[in-house]
């Protein structure tokens, strides 16, 4: 009876019906406690808990598991590759980061072409303007009389003196859009006095609250007159005339005015 004891105790995870073979069958307690003995071990001389218990050998759980061999987490993974916020970052093409679309631009700021006009109109306005750029309306200051002249703007009311009279002038204004600054180079114009007109012609800008006049020229010429004006928003372009013989004489600008110059 103490054999029969001992040999079912020793078969207590293996059946008792494993003929004569209790190390093999034994070996499913060794099996790196993965065979629970909850299965029906059939205790027989081909027990396999040991060889074909998968706990451990075919166990895909590591193996096939994805988290690892297939997680596209890094390989696939755009966040790098396809962030356009380096690559694609529109900073490279917004004019150097000015803001400004025209940067850069260098050629006909603003013309008038005054061909159709009578002369005695209040303004004219701009029939080209650069890019980012707005042209205010070619008119005259409110000391001078509108006089008709076919094809041009026209006044009388010049001034006397032998120098520029501040309160009589044409003006116009060029502004550019916000994040462009202004680089003028040149104002080309073809201006025509009477005989009791002007004899002599110059420019100036607000750049310097017209301080400076430049260009001295005939009443009755085509100047292209220099102007070294740069780094300017909203600018004021005066075209002066004096020197006149009489109150009545008048001073046209005609034909075409061109501003030259940059967007910076």
């Amino acid at each position: 009876m103490l054999l029969v004891c001992v040999w079912a105790c020793a078969a207590g995870v293996d059946s008792g019906d494993d003929p004569g073979v209790g190390n093999p069958g034994n070996t499913g307690g060794n099996d790196a406690g993965v065979d629970q003995g909850t299965g029906p071990d059939t205790g027989s001389g081909s027990d396999v808990q040991s060889g074909s218990d998968t706990g451990g050998g075919s166990d895909t759980g590591g193996q096939p598991d994805g988290g690892s061999a297939t997680d596209a987490g890094s390989p696939t993974d755009s966040g790098a590759a396809t962030d356009g916020g380096t690559a694609n970052d529109a900073g490279g093409t917004d004019g150097g980061g000015t803001g400004c679309a025209a940067h850069g631009f260098s050629g006909t700021i603003a013309a008038f072409d005054l061909s159709s006009q009578s002369g005695s109109e209040t303004s004219a306005a701009a029939t080209t303007s650069a890019t980012d750029v707005t042209v205010g309306d070619l008119s005259r200051a409110s000391a001078l009389t509108a006089v008709s002249g076919s094809g041009s703007i026209n006044s009388s009311g010049w001034g006397t003196g032998s120098s520029a009279d501040p309160t009589r002038y044409y003006t116009f204004t060029v502004t550019p859009t916000s994040g462009c600054t202004l680089a003028l180079t040149s104002l080309a114009l073809d201006v025509k006095a009477s005989a009791t007109g002007p004899t002599t012609g110059d420019v100036a800008t607000s750049a310097d609250n017209f301080g400076t006049h430049v260009g001295a020229f005939s009443g009755t010429s085509t100047p292209t007159v220099p102007l070294a004006v740069g780094g300017v928003t909203a600018i004021e372009i005066r075209v002066y005339g004096y020197g006149a013989s009489g109150s009545s004489g008048t001073f046209r600008v005609e034909n075409t005015m061109t501003l030259s110059g940059s967007l910076e």
